[in-house]
């Protein structure tokens, strides 16, 4: 798995960092989904429940942080998404709010990985 260790490159962040973290999301949320309307305890149900809301409020963290990057580089990025990656690539230097986002992205992608992989038995 590629590292992020600075310099962290605005490529990185717009073409692997940010969807990796939007599959992961529909892959834990489709897991939380079917794991709630599976419960068959009152206990099972409310656990599944926490897990949602904890992973949703990680996620808007997470979101909010990569969008204040990705907002400071706004011009970059346009130029980036524009060429298709091929313009506007740059490194970026990512507040400490910032690198945390990406480093709880990349452990978010980690686990799915790990889950998809039979190494984990839950997503998140």
């Amino acid at each position: 798995m590629q590292t992020y260790s600075p310099p962290l490159s605005l490529y990185d962040v717009v073409y692997v960092i940010v969807p990796r973290l939007h599959r992961a999301q529909k892959l834990v949320n489709r897991t939380l989904d079917t794991l709630i309307n599976g419960a068959i305890s009152g206990e099972d149900l409310a656990k599944r429940l926490e897990q949602r809301r904890q992973f949703t409020m990680e996620l808007q963290a997470i979101h909010t942080n990569l969008e204040h990057l990705l907002e400071r580089y706004r011009r970059e990025v346009q130029d980036l998404l524009r060429s298709q990656g091929s313009q506007g690539n740059r490194d970026v230097t990512p507040d400490a709010m910032e690198v945390d986002a990406v480093e709880r992205a990349k452990e978010i992608y980690r686990k799915v990985v790990a889950f998809q992989t039979g190494r984990r038995d839950v997503p998140f």
